[in-house]
């Protein structure tokens, strides 16, 4: 049987336009449209989701698993993410 562990997550939210690179967080909440969310999840990212930064700009580029998703500055700056602390060299 196979046990999942939640992250330790940090409990400052930031935006994710002010995440460092190749740090792991998770996304809490988003200042998104109901349009904007929809198109994100048909990407596959979803609140709650963990997922690596691996540029910031414009474009930011994430990694959900084994894929990348390129967002836009103006996306990220309105996507409140948390730290996962167990996961991050910092």
């Amino acid at each position: 049987m196979t046990t999942l562990i939640k992250p330790n997550l940090e409990q400052e939210l930031i935006p994710l336009s002010e995440l460092e690179v190749h740090s792991e967080a998770m996304i809490q909440v988003s200042d998104l449209e109901d349009d904007e969310r929809a198109v994100l999840a048909s990407m596959g990212l979803h609140q709650d989701d963990i997922f690596r930064l691996c540029r910031q700009g414009s474009p930011c580029i994430i990694q959900v698993e084994a894929t990348r998703l390129g967002l836009s500055q103006e996306v990220t700056s309105r996507i409140m993410v948390r730290r996962c602390v167990d996961c991050n060299p910092l």
